[in-house]
């Protein structure tokens, strides 16, 4: 079963009587709340599989989450893990030429804020080539212009229109979890 436990003021509570009657917490939160909710359900005794989104990835996360930090299953855009894409391998790459502590996907933290940031940014610099201008308004508009483009996260075709403003849909996601402090695919064990 499933529960959503929050109390005002954004703590995590799990009353013993929720606790014993789930087995998944869905959560949305930042580092802080999500760590605290880890140690909620582990003093609650409930085992399983903890869903949460984005807000888990940056900060000290599996530090403040203790060992049910390895149970936390969430979502991100992007993993420098497993097969790359050429887009994938020229970025990492080029970010281990730059930054010598850079030596593999372990290093590059938080990856789903730099994939995203990378993406943005080179869409946003094809939309202003596509008008000729840096103008708000203008760039906009020439989103709309861009017929393809291939990102890290994905090959972007035709990724926004008047209509849709979101170039990332729901099969762009990757479960995710952190093994030995590290964020990795689900399933991959850190390799």
């Amino acid at each position: 079963m499933l529960r959503a436990l929050t109390a005002p003021g954004g703590m995590v509570t799990a009353p013993h009587h929720l606790a014993a009657q789930s087995d998944t917490l869905l959560m949305v939160g930042n580092v802080g709340p999500s760590a605290q909710g880890c140690e909620v359900t582990r003093s609650h005794g409930l085992e399983g599989a903890h869903r949460l989104a984005l807000g888990p990835v940056g900060g000290r996360f599996s530090d403040l989450a203790g060992p049910n930090a390895k149970d936390v299953i969430f979502v991100q855009t992007y993993s420098f893990f497993g097969k790359q894409t050429p887009v994938g391998e020229r970025v990492l790459a080029a970010l281990k030429k730059k930054y010598s502590d850079i030596k593999g996907p372990n290093d590059i933290t938080p990856a789903v804020g730099y994939t995203n940031a990378y993406d943005v940014m080179h869409l946003t610099a094809l939309a202003s080539e596509k008008t000729g201008s840096t103008n708000d308004d203008a760039i906009r508009h020439g989103y709309y212009k861009i017929d393809q483009y291939d990102g890290l996260i994905k090959t972007y075709n035709k990724p926004f229109s008047p209509k849709n403003h979101d170039a990332i849909g729901q099969d762009d996601y990757v479960w995710t979890q952190f093994i030995d402090g590290k964020i990795v695919p689900v399933g991959t064990g850190g390799k």
